[in-house]
């Protein structure tokens, strides 16, 4: 669970430095998270399949610890 709390945080630091330096650049809220939005709108497909893997890489390390973990716990 500590592993996926650190992975929020990294994401979050992420978006707030991108939105950052937007609005030090001039831009305005608004525009910035509009900016962020019409990357992703267009992605090809094998971008977002990227995206989605590497998205679910801290959840699939979390998941496959505790099923360590779980199956060490057993005779």
């Amino acid at each position: 669970m500590k592993t996926l709390l650190v992975y929020v945080i990294l994401a979050a630091l992420t978006w707030s430095m991108i939105v950052g330096v937007d609005l030090l650049g001039g831009h305005s809220l608004y525009s910035s998270i509009r900016s962020i939005h019409s990357v992703f709108a267009t992605t090809t497909l094998q971008e977002a399949a990227c995206i989605v893997i590497f998205v679910a890489l801290p959840f699939v390390n979390v998941l496959y610890g505790a099923l360590k973990r779980s199956r060490q716990g057993r005779p």
